[in-house]
């Protein structure tokens, strides 16, 4: 595995002898992330199976695959008359409404039906929580976190890296939660410090500080005294394999996220404790164990990649260390093909 070691008072990344043999990269960590390529819409499953959802002015805003499109005429077909003009020639379903608060009332009425009626899984995921959908600067509709995937939108969260500095070597130290095994959604992984996703009508900064109290219990001024805005990633994140997949089954959901992304240095003093049900305990890692949890794969695959953007930031992942250096940069950065929050 990767090595750290230590030279002039820093820790330094380097590939081992098995790294060399093996042609370790940290790519597969991106793959498992950002998993849709860029010429999707060559594939002939894609073509035939995936709407694209649309404001009522043409702009794209989302994917929906033709189950959800089959599914949401089965529950109300008259509603769905109401809220969207369907194409199945030119695969699109177009909202109508042209004011935001019509579109969003009807919207809201069908997520309901949908949870009510419907037997898609991802209702399983209902939050009470609802993302903004862009299609110009302002929010265009609102969709429930637990319906994202159904209609294929941009998602949007904060995480947040916590860590201070061991006193005798001075080496960064990791403060990493690991999931409650209860949660629906990757139980008992690592986590990032703190990480959650921007709840309309919350903006990016009262995410932050919401999620460090709820998650970690770290009160405001903490927060503001620490804090350092590091920048984001994007990516569209796609479970199954486009070489095999035919778009039938809700596995094959496409969604655009953008993450605003954190570095948090805390005095020594100061120790992250779960606040919520979400986190079982918070452990301390050194890097090497970073690394090594990395490898295993015992994070959740978008937190593992925020920590590789981390150690590029921090130089220690490099050109000369990583073999796919330019395309991990890249990708973490990805231009997704609807409008995001600016």
């Amino acid at each position: 595995m990767s090595k750290v070691v230590s030279r002039y008072n820093r820790e330094f990344l380097v590939r081992s002898e098995e790294d060399q043999l093996t042609n370790f990269s940290f790519l597969p960590v991106i793959d498992a992330v950002d998993s849709f390529p860029s010429n999707y819409e060559a594939n002939e499953y894609y073509q035939k199976n995936v709407y694209k959802l649309q404001s009522h002015t043409g702009i794209d805003i989302g994917f929906m695959l033709k189950l959800v499109v089959a599914e949401i005429k089965k529950i109300d077909k008259d509603l769905v008359s109401k809220l969207f003009t369907i194409d199945d020639e030119l695969m699109c379903v177009r909202f109508k409404p042209t004011s935001f608060q019509e579109r969003d009332d009807l919207t809201e009425t069908l997520s309901q039906k949908l949870r009510a009626e419907s037997k898609l899984e991802c209702i399983k995921t209902w939050r009470n929580e609802k993302y903004a959908v862009y299609a110009e600067h302002e929010p265009y509709v609102l969709i429930e976190r637990g319906l994202a995937g159904a209609f294929g939108i941009v998602t949007y969260g904060i995480h947040m890296n916590g860590f201070f500095h061991d006193k005798k070597t001075g080496n960064k130290l990791f403060w990493i939660p690991r999931r409650s095994a209860t949660k629906s959604t990757w139980p008992s992984l690592l986590d990032n410090t703190v990480a959650g996703g921007i709840g309309y009508p919350l903006g990016i900064y009262e995410t932050l500080l919401k999620e460090c109290m709820e998650e970690a219990t770290l009160a405001s001024d903490v927060v503001e005294r620490n804090i350092t805005s590091v920048g984001s990633v994007s990516y569209l994140s796609f479970q199954g394999d486009i070489n095999k997949e035919k778009f039938e089954q809700e596995s094959c959901f496409i969604t655009g996220e953008v993450e605003y992304v954190y570095d948090m240095e805390l005095p020594s003093n100061i120790i992250p404790k779960p606040n919520d049900d979400e986190v079982e305990q918070f452990g301390i890692y050194t890097l090497q164990e970073v690394i090594y949890s990395i490898k295993k794969g015992e994070f959740k695959p978008n937190c593992a990649l925020i920590l590789v953007e981390f150690l590029i930031r921090h130089g220690y992942i490099t050109p000369e260390n990583e073999p796919n250096y330019t395309e991990i940069v890249s990708r973490m950065h990805r231009r997704l093909p609807f409008p995001v929050m600016h």
